[in-house]
């Protein structure tokens, strides 16, 4: 029988830890086994890839994945992909000019990933004065765990009223970002009422500077490709089945 190999890396995610009350820099990664790879055919919504990550999470055991910046998750995803299937991974490209068809081969251990070296980014984020009502908003950076309540709140919302006009993870967003308001905590219900007859100009400046303030941490997926037609073109990096799935 073959020697079995334990096969395990360690990383320091890109918050540093630094956003975080219990969760440290570093997180040690073992290969995915057939117990993970029947989690992630068997599953479904946004809770399948942390909970596959947590299984896989040798150290800290104890953390709540849900607690993680998604840049961080995103990150250790990409990590256990490489721990498990190794960092070579294909994808195919259309040019958006010709129509040309590109192959690919991206090695996911040289993606350029931003960490937060310093403390420029504390929480809560403080956003303000904002330009007309001159208001100093406190807020935190959403949670993958604020991200999948969202979703279900909005859901029970439209279930309960079938004629809710609009979006309403709109409002909901804003009643997990914001955390203060001049200082003083808000509570969640108060925030909707505040967000709603907040002057437009004072949400675009609130929304600009909070997507700036971790915009630049975790992995860079957006890349460039040269084409034969002689342009250049930009491209997130795909997910697709080669991910978790490669052939060989």
């Amino acid at each position: 029988m073959a020697k079995r190999v334990a096969i395990q890396e360690t990383f320091s995610i890109p918050s540093r830890g630094k956003l975080y009350a219990d969760i440290p820099e570093k997180f040690t990664l073992r290969a995915m086994t057939t117990v993970e790879e029947k989690m992630r055919l068997a599953g479904s919504g946004f809770e399948t890839i942390p909970n596959i990550i947590k299984a896989c999470t040798v150290s800290p055991k104890e953390y709540d994945v849900f607690e993680l910046k998604p840049f961080d998750l995103q990150f250790l995803m990409y990590k256990l992909r490489i721990v498990t299937y190794g960092a070579d991974y294909k994808i195919s490209l259309v040019c958006p000019n010709c129509g040309r068809k590109h192959e690919k081969v991206i090695n996911l251990d040289e993606i350029e990933t931003k960490y937060l070296d310093d403390d420029s980014v504390k929480e809560p984020i403080e956003i303000g004065p904002l330009p007309i009502s001159g208001d100093v908003i406190g807020a935190k950076i959403l949670s993958m765990g604020d991200t999948i309540e969202i979703e279900k709140e909005a859901r029970r919302i439209l279930d309960k009223f079938p004629e809710y006009v609009g979006d309403p993870e709109f409002i909901l967003n804003y009643q997990y970002k914001i955390q203060t308001v001049n200082g003083e905590p808000v509570q969640k219900h108060k925030i909707q009422s505040y967000v709603e007859s907040m002057h437009a100009r004072d949400m675009r400046f609130f929304d600009s500077k909070y997507n700036q303030a971790a915009a630049d941490l975790g992995m860079e997926l957006i890349m460039t490709e040269h084409c034969g037609c002689g342009e250049d073109f930009d491209y997130r990096l795909p997910i697709t089945s080669e991910f978790f799935r490669p052939e060989y």
